[in-house]
């Protein structure tokens, strides 16, 4: 049974952050790696084609690039077959098998423009489909260096998070804080964060609805983006947080959303990161461990496996 939330008494967000007031109260608004759960239907099948074959991994572009170089091959051999074996010069009627191995070679090195030569079309009916395969085969390639260009090309930011999101001494009372790091070699520059609290609240009316806060930073912005980060909120009289407790923000099914926008000095454009954090991945009581070392020449070497590494504080 869920119990009813704690009323904050800060103002809310007047901006409109695009998820409206109606946005479910149960369960988590981003996952952890940034994505939204949101379901969008679908107006035509085709709509998200591009965005998944530039955004899914390489393992499986490149399995499903070999597995449709397959299946045009397999398809227009067994075409070839239809029209005849005897369509073609080089080649004497066998069995199906082997048929059918003559006929998806001489597919590859015409769907690749490769033509060794000694197997070639002679019929009106082959010469037809090995003209039409050729098509699809520069049609074919240039789609697919399109998209690893779109993949190479496409700005993402490397930035790793900690798992969680750490209660801290700071100053003279309590900060919330995470810790982030550049995994890429090239460097953000002008690169800013920003941290909202999404909380549910109960109206005057009865309903409980869910409100949006903004979460004043410590460091809102750095010029360099070299070494980790550690973002801190002062948990002062004046945050949406002042004299919560973790078990609050459980029932009110609190999350932070945090967005961290920079410019990437190796393409010279805007990247984005994303990353939430729910109540239950708060660890109260906690400061993180150190992760920068120092390496025999005396570089600092940060240690981002480790980024999340905490160590929980004695209790006074």
């Amino acid at each position: 049974m869920l119990k009813i939330p704690r009323t904050i008494f800060t103002r809310p967000l007047d901006q409109e952050l695009g998820f409206g007031k109606n946005v479910t109260t149960v369960g988590r608004m981003m996952n952890p790696d940034g994505t939204f759960n949101v379901e969008r239907q679908y107006l035509n099948w085709w709509d998200n084609t591009y965005f998944h074959l530039v955004t899914m991994s390489w393992k499986y572009f490149f399995l499903l690039v070999f597995i449709s170089y397959l299946v045009i091959n397999l398809l227009f051999a067994l075409l070839y077959m239809v029209a005849g074996m005897d369509q073609f010069s080089g080649l004497q009627e066998q069995d199906f098998w082997s048929n059918l191995s003559f006929a998806f070679y001489f597919s590859t090195q015409t769907l690749t423009t490769v033509g060794y030569g000694y197997i070639s079309p002679t019929g009106h009916l082959a010469s037809t489909l090995a003209s039409l395969e050729s098509f699809v085969g520069l049609l074919a390639f240039a789609l697919i260096s399109g998209l690893l260009y779109g993949r190479f090309s496409r700005p993402t930011a490397k930035i790793v998070f900690s798992d969680n999101m750490l209660v801290s001494p700071y100053r003279e009372g309590m900060g919330l804080m995470f810790r982030m790091g550049n995994a890429r070699k090239s460097e953000l520059i002008e690169t800013e964060v920003e941290m909202i609290l999404a909380m549910n609240q109960q109206e005057a009316e009865g309903a409980t609805i869910r409100k949006f806060y903004g979460l004043k930073l410590e460091i809102a912005k750095i010029s360099f983006f070299s070494l980790s980060w550690t973002v801190v909120h002062d948990l002062s009289k004046e945050s949406p947080l002042w004299g919560l407790t973790k078990a609050d923000l459980e029932d009110a099914n609190a999350e932070v959303l945090v967005l961290v926008k920079g410019t990437d000095e190796a393409n010279q454009q805007i990247v984005h990161a994303r990353r939430s954090y729910v109540a239950e991945e708060m660890v109260w009581n906690a400061r993180f461990s150190p992760i920068i070392s120092r390496k025999s020449n005396g570089v600092p070497h940060v240690l981002m496996r480790q980024i999340g590494a905490f160590r929980l504080l004695e209790q006074v």
